[in-house]
């Protein structure tokens, strides 16, 4: 039940961060035709576009964090891997575990800072609290993910509840 949870959640991450990318490819499609073919821009595009970049590093930061799928460099894993598996392992957990939780806490009181305020953007007149709320709240959704899988895999990321065993 809990990975079928975890799946939906991961799932749900990457359709978010896609739709925003698609979003804001279309936008900016539209808007440069509409600039240099017409003449006429969309009304705060670049607002929106900021708002849907947001969201789409969030999102994909979170999903990727919940999939265990950064990128990695395996330049001398064939000498630490073979006498320290065990520490490197739970070191790439703590500094995954530590960044992600730090990102969320600065993104949470910079809101909270915006959110007191009262600021707002320049075009569109929009709280500027909404950006970093929701890229904490995304933050979180993917710490959360995080910690559910190192305590679900026993701190075997990417490998399956078989291996884990």
């Amino acid at each position: 039940m809990l990975e079928r949870i975890e799946a939906l959640a991961a799932r749900a991450l990457g359709v978010i961060a896609g739709l925003a990318l698609l979003a804001m490819m279309l936008l900016t499609f539209v808007d440069v035709i509409g600039r240099y073919g017409f003449h006429r821009s969309i009304f705060g595009a670049a607002e929106i576009i900021e708002q849907l970049m947001m969201v789409t590093v969030f999102a994909g930061l979170a999903f990727i964090t919940a999939k265990n799928e950064h990128i990695t460099v395996t330049l001398l894993d064939f000498l630490i891997a073979r006498h320290f598996d065990a520490l490197q392992r739970w070191l790439s957990i703590a500094v995954s575990v530590g960044c992600t939780a730090l990102i969320t806490w600065q993104m949470f009181e910079h809101g909270v800072d915006l959110l007191r305020s009262g600021k707002r953007t320049a075009v569109l007149d929009l709280p500027q609290w909404t950006q970093p709320m929701s890229a904490a709240v995304l933050s979180l959704v993917g710490f959360g993910l995080l910690a559910v899988a190192v305590v679900r895999t026993r701190g075997r990321l990417g490998a399956t509840s078989q291996q884990a065993d």
